[in-house]
């Protein structure tokens, strides 16, 4: 070993020479027997076999968390997870298992207003066909089995409650039709679901507004046929820059149900868009406020702007594309006089 590191010395660069002779004696290290519990760096794989947590949900009282614990199985290259509860006043001795599946998954709980019931997503009855499908289930912290309260045919996407409790809100259907439908939390067990919106085109992405009265969501307004027909017929092969309808800004209302268009040009398509609620104080009239609407070409961030009353703000930030120019739309609330 010690010839092979003169021989590197001589005949090459000093850093050269280093990495060689690293090279050459970490077998030679490595075959010794290391103890048990020796320390060593940790790995690639080591990541990849640890369990995580995700989903944080904390009770509406603040002494509860509701979690999940992703197990990974290295061999089959999938993730199994299932839901936790823990006292945050206690810790981690408190901790209980809620849900038990072997091979299937239970997701982001969100708990109900009552603060012992709570909502999760979960495969564990989906069918062979699609086995990665979820429906929506209703579990209470203290004992009792799961109740399924969907029976979305294409399985639920995406689900979020309103900020009062009041509604349950799901996206489901097939790609490129997916709608919105809601659910009344006091009877979840029994209740049907309505939708929402009945989009030509389905819906993507969405968000509950600050409030609780109404929901934002981007999506064309008219869907294309040909697209549609070539999936239906499964013809798969995948259009590189193919072109697509724009989309746009839609708002639907809660009560009653009303579906608006926010933005309306043909030179856009909204990406993507962030509410954000920025608090002014105002000497004269607090309680009033403004929202305002921006978008921009390529830009994911915006400056808030100050209307001259100093009343508060609510503003969206659109990402959109195809239009080389700042727009501000301003858009009074329903109680505010013109």
């Amino acid at each position: 070993m010690m010839t092979g590191v003169r021989l590197l010395s001589r005949g090459l660069r000093p850093v050269a020479a280093l990495v060689l002779a690293v090279t050459i004696l970490v077998p030679a290290a490595s075959a010794q027997p290391q103890p048990a519990d020796a320390k060593r760096p940790m790995t690639f794989l080591d990541v990849q076999k640890m369990r995580t947590a995700g989903s944080l949900a904390p009770s509406p009282d603040g002494k509860l968390l509701l979690y999940t614990i992703s197990t990974p199985d290295w061999k089959e290259a999938k993730r199994q997870s299932d839901i936790h509860l823990v006292s945050l006043e206690k810790g981690v001795s408190s901790t209980r298992q809620m849900t038990f599946t072997k091979d299937k998954n239970e997701s982001e709980p969100k708990w109900l207003k009552d603060g012992v019931s709570f909502i999760f997503a979960s495969n564990r009855e989906a069918p062979a066909s699609a086995a990665t499908q979820n429906q929506l289930y209703l579990m209470r912290i203290d004992g009792g089995e799961a109740k399924k309260i969907t029976e979305a045919k294409e399985g639920v996407t995406t689900f979020a409650l309103s900020k009062d409790g009041k509604w349950l809100v799901y996206r489901s259907g097939k790609a490129g039709e997916e709608q919105l439908y809601r659910l009344p939390t006091d009877t979840l067990d029994l209740a049907v679901p309505e939708a929402l919106t009945k989009q030509a085109a389905g819906i993507g992405a969405w968000k509950w507004a600050p409030d609780g009265t109404r929901i934002y969501f981007t999506g064309p307004e008219t869907a294309d046929a040909d697209e549609k027909a070539r999936r239906e017929k499964k013809f798969t092969v995948d259009i590189r820059n193919a072109e697509t309808p724009l989309a746009s800004l839609w708002a639907v209302d809660i009560e009653p149900r009303k579906v608006t268009r926010l933005t309306n040009d043909s030179t856009i398509t909204v990406a993507a868009f962030k509410r954000r609620l920025i608090k002014r104080t105002s000497a004269t009239s607090p309680d009033r406020w403004t929202r305002w609407r921006r978008w921009r070409l390529n830009s994911a961030t915006t400056s808030t702007r100050r209307n001259k009353n100093q009343h508060t703000a609510r503003t969206i930030k659109v990402t959109a594309t195809r239009v080389q120019k700042f727009r501000v739309v301003r858009l009074r609330p329903k109680n505010e006089p013109p």
